[in-house]
């Protein structure tokens, strides 16, 4: 019997030991769902951001990319007509232009100095006596 009991007491002792096994095994198991809850909201939390800062910024970064595309066809046109410039040619056509207008400018000033004042002076006042006598006349009438 004494051997019975001992078996029954290292029976109930060994089924304490599982069972208190158990319980710390199903709080492990409870810690490790709630960790994988928390896991799985971190994890949808993070694709919601990615989601919208994709929906954001995609469209915002294809713009800034089509304006820089056309930024740069219009530097690589202005480049190709900047290059194509003869700016030889366009210096002669400049020099010829003030070489011209300096001559024009000589030939304008010598019309000037030909002009004799004191026959334009004395044609003048012989206009004006002329006209005088007519305005006067007017005058009276008026």
């Amino acid at each position: 019997m004494m051997q019975e009991n001992n078996l029954q007491a290292d029976f109930s002792a060994t089924m304490k030991k599982i069972e208190a096994s158990n319980a710390g095994q199903e709080r492990y198991a409870k810690k490790q769902y709630r960790m994988s809850q928390i896991s799985a909201a971190a994890n949808i939390l993070v694709l919601a951001i990615v989601v919208y800062l994709t929906v954001i910024l995609v469209p915002k970064v294809n713009s800034v990319f089509n304006d820089l595309n056309v930024i740069l066809n219009n530097l690589d046109t202005i480049t190709t007509e900047l290059a194509a410039i003869d700016i030889d040619q366009m210096m002669n056509n400049v020099d010829g232009l003030v070489t011209q207008s300096s001559r024009d400018l000589k030939t304008a000033m010598e019309k000037v100095n030909s002009i004799d004042i004191d026959t334009l002076n004395s044609a003048i006042q012989n206009l004006n006596d002329t006209i005088k006598p007519l305005a006067d006349f007017f005058h009276i009438l008026g």
